[in-house]
């Protein structure tokens, strides 16, 4: 008879609360701890004009198919909309559409050969499913082989540019033929505008149903504490909240950013440790701003003037109606930089004045009186950095201490990190230590497994 097991979950973002939903319907006495008061993740929302809205912008693709399994399987399907999106890309001082391939062919910043190179390699990496070709080079060094210098140096590597800052090179090809591939199956053809998804009343839906549902097999939910030791104890672990209590557990499911697992584990072996820091994580800085009027008319605007210096303007509005949010524009003003960049280290005011010196190079009509309300935030472990070979530096699932494993954004790959990916990354551990405890890999606690309901 299977036993059951006594699971302390470190991290309450999407994986981390897939993993202990999973484990918990399937009778394992679990315990999660989320050092933030909001559970989530870089998913979370907080309410904002009568229904709530992300920290960090966020939709589903088409592909996202672990993400509504889920949502079926909690009974908010219906609560996921699936609508056209508008992207452009913001480039010598002005917008260029960019939803289609006819769009490729109008981006008049590079003359039509350029364009034409462009759209032919865009296709061909659409149907590429062999993605294990691009691990072994640079994105700049094969784009600018197949587009030339000065498509790539005006598009493709302006963007990344625009992402990756002085680490733009140094970003594997695999990382953005994900990115274009993924894009391919958001849409029917190419000459349609692709469909995104969006859970309305924002990912905390989601969010809140796991929470709701971990609790109702048995297990325990503690946010807003923190795990600050963990010390392993004859057959067990003991993990220490921030207010001192000592829990027991068997296994220890850790899904923080790798760093944090290295800290919290230091008798980890040095080779396992070394692709634990050897992860270089790119910072993010997100104004959102709340404003009485649209700053454009594109819901996906991606930057590519270097007089413009943010990765991205993302207008939540022209994507989900401002009819869902009392009639307000709601624009995410997005910055991805390095982590000792100062502009992590600017107070909110001083981006919000960045911000105002720069939105006119969008819409020349804006004004500062348009906006109502802002807020600024940051996360530091936002972006993991794809580099040549990365696969062989992925830690594994399975941590080199008996009863300890991993999950986090750095394991996903080569997809990049997103909610349905840490979905199935909590699927992935729940099945991991299933079948670890089928092989008798993990000692249990004596008393038997409750049925699955």
């Amino acid at each position: 008879m299977a036993r059951r097991l006594r699971i302390g979950v470190i991290g309450g973002g999407i994986a981390g609360l897939t993993a202990a939903y999973r484990l918990a319907r399937s009778g394992h006495a679990v315990t999660l701890w989320e050092r933030q008061t909001q559970l989530g993740g870089q998913a979370a929302a907080f309410p904002l004009l009568g229904t709530a809205l992300e920290y960090f912008y966020h939709h589903l693709f088409l592909s996202d198919r672990e993400l509504v399994t889920l949502s079926e399987e909690l009974g908010i399907a219906d609560r996921l909309v699936w609508l056209p999106s508008t992207v452009g890309f913001f480039a010598q001082g002005r917008i260029y559409p960019l939803s289609s391939a006819l769009d490729v062919l109008r981006l008049g910043i590079v003359p039509l050969q350029d364009r034409l190179r462009i759209g032919l390699v865009t296709f061909y990496l659409q149907h590429v499913r062999d993605w294990r070709r691009f691990e072994e080079v640079t994105a700049a060094t094969w784009l600018r082989r197949w587009v030339g210098s000065r498509a790539f140096d005006r598009v493709w590597g302006a963007q990344l540019r625009a992402k990756f800052g002085p680490r733009a090179d140094d970003v594997a090809m695999v990382w953005f033929w994900n990115k274009i591939y993924l894009r391919t199956q958001s849409r029917r053809s190419l000459f349609e505008r692709e469909r995104l998804g969006y859970v309305l009343g924002s990912f905390n839906v989601l969010i809140d149903r796991l929470a709701e549902a971990i609790q109702k097999h048995g297990g325990q939910v503690h946010a807003g504490l923190g795990v600050e030791t963990i010390e392993r104890h004859e057959q067990r672990w003991d993990v220490r909240d921030s207010t001192g209590r000592s829990t027991p557990v068997d296994v220890v499911v850790a899904t923080i950013p790798s760093p944090l697992v290295a800290k919290l584990f230091p008798q980890l072996p040095e080779t396992y440790r070394a692709k634990l820091l050897g992860t270089i994580y790119q910072a993010a800085v997100t104004l959102l701003l709340q404003t009485s009027r649209p700053l454009s008319d594109t819901y996906w605007l991606n930057i590519g003037d270097p007089d413009l210096p943010y990765t991205g303007i993302i207008e939540h509005t022209n994507f989900i109606p401002p009819t869902y949010y009392q009639g307000k524009h709601l624009i995410y003003v997005s910055k991805y930089v390095e982590q000792t960049h100062p502009y992590l280290s600017l107070r909110d005011d001083e981006v919000l004045a960045a911000a105002l010196s720069h939105l006119p190079k969008v819409n020349p009509a804006f004004a500062p009186d348009w906006i109502e309300n802002y807020w600024v935030f940051r996360e530091r472990a936002a972006q993991p950095i794809v580099t040549v070979r990365y696969r062989a530096q992925i830690p594994e699932h399975r941590a080199p201490l008996p009863g300890v494993y991993v999950a986090n954004t750095a394991q996903i790959y080569p997809e990049d990190r997103g909610t349905n990916y840490s979905v199935r990354l909590g699927n992935t551990i729940a099945h991991l230590i299933a079948e670890d405890l089928s092989a008798g890999r993990l000692v249990p606690m004596s008393s038997p497994v409750r049925e699955a309901s």
